[in-house]
């Protein structure tokens, strides 16, 4: 998602992203169409809206570090299981995740509008598992070219975010809870999935002009890879 030096801590990181995200995005939709028939509409949802906490429970149990952003739904989740189940509407679920996901553009793009960029914290976490490494890092992409790269990013996601979330929302007023459930996760993925190819296309040209920042892996960089 953002730009990284080592090939290996970038490999592994992304992989994770991967099997984190996943299950997030597709469980959901088989728990509601495998529990819809026998709970109902709302009932199914309240279970599926449920993933990430339970992803965030097993992993304390395990004694890992609970996943970011399912600990960033949690407490949405929560507020809009309660409204859900208050006002006897499954709208509010429906709509939690386009909410989460403007709120997250707002906070890329308030973060570019501060000077301190989302962005560059996430590439820093997925650059190393070291902490000195990491530390270079932050050295080296606290110049202010290196700074505006990530401001710049964190503006394109910003806007992605706010983008994603308006249509979420839009979806979760306008079509039926199964229709949402169906057309969520790949709309979700694809742009998710366009959202990285850009960013790394965006820097993989600020690093041909200055490789001296060092903000992707050699393989990334070069123009032919």
């Amino acid at each position: 998602m953002t730009p990284v030096t080592d090939d290996q801590p970038f490999k592994g990181h992304i992989r994770s992203m991967v099997a984190n995200m996943l299950p997030g995005v597709v469980l959901p939709t088989i728990i509601y169409f495998t529990l819809r028939s026998s709970l109902g509409v709302l009932l199914a949802l309240v279970a599926a809206s449920c993933v990430p906490g339970v992803d965030a429970l097993v992993r304390l149990i395990r004694g890992r570090a609970p996943n970011g952003f399912a600990l960033l739904f949690i407490p949405s989740t929560g507020l809009s299981v309660g409204l859900a189940t208050w006002l006897h509407s499954p709208v509010f679920i429906l709509a939690r995740g386009g909410v989460t996901s403007a709120a997250m553009g707002l906070a890329f793009a308030l973060s570019a509008l501060l000077g301190k960029p989302l962005t560059r914290t996430m590439a820093l976490h997925l650059s190393s598992d070291q902490h000195e490494g990491r530390r270079r890092l932050a050295e080296r992409w606290g110049h202010p070219r290196a700074t505006s790269v990530f401001r710049m990013l964190a503006v394109g996601w910003g806007v992605l975010l706010l983008l994603m979330g308006g249509q979420q929302v839009l979806l979760a007023l306008s079509a039926s809870p199964g229709l949402v459930m169906i057309l969520e996760p790949p709309v979700h993925l694809t742009v998710t999935a366009l959202g990285i190819v850009s960013s790394v296309l965006y820097v993989r040209r600020i690093q041909v002009a200055h490789p001296e920042l060092g903000l992707l892996p050699a393989r990334f960089a070069s123009p032919a890879a």
